[in-house]
């Protein structure tokens, strides 16, 4: 299960791509944008990321690589699927920062959101944030994600407690656009 997105590749994780997400996120810089908690990442707790994320009914995980250079510059996934409600949780990290700022981040979130509606028949993506991330709050808000809600200091970062968004995008609100 591969999809072509411009210049990149969406592929099922493999062991090849492991060496990259483990520079990328334990990499300061992009832990600090992403939310959760943690001492940073090891080879063989990646690795076991990667198992426990292959196969699942309820996700569709996805590495990000660079179709010329079939370089890993991060993964996207679609989390916790339920069919009955019709729902999924979005995530994004674009680890790579060679990565940021030209466009791939916006490129592979309209392809998500198309799978997410059209393939997988979802009503509703969510997501959440941490509000200090400003990027990752234009690219959603560009896509038509509306913000629903704040935890606030929901996330311990560098010494601090940072605020949680919640956003949301409805199935009526997207309407199939490709112009994204």
């Amino acid at each position: 299960m591969n999809y072509r997105v411009d210049s990149y590749l969406l592929a099922l994780p493999e062991e090849q791509d492991l060496e990259m997400l483990y520079e990328q996120k334990n990499d300061p810089e992009v832990a600090r944008l992403l939310g959760g908690f943690s001492f940073g990442y090891t080879r063989a707790g990646l690795n076991e990321w990667l198992q426990q994320h292959s196969g699942r009914k309820d996700e569709v995980l996805f590495a990000i690589r660079d179709y010329e250079k079939n370089r890993c510059i991060g993964h996207l996934g679609l989390y916790r699927i339920d069919y009955r409600t019709r729902s999924c949780e979005y995530g994004i990290m674009i680890g790579d920062k060679d990565y940021w700022g030209i466009g791939a981040g916006r490129a592979v979130t309209a392809f998500a959101l198309r799978y997410a509606f059209d393939e997988l028949n979802m009503n509703r993506v969510e997501l959440s944030l941490l509000a200090t991330n400003e990027r990752a709050k234009a690219l959603y808000l560009a896509h038509g994600f509306r913000q629903e809600g704040v935890l606030r200091q929901a996330c311990f970062k560098d010494g601090d407690y940072v605020d949680v968004l919640v956003m949301s995008l409805l199935r009526r609100e997207y309407g199939g656009r490709n112009d994204q």
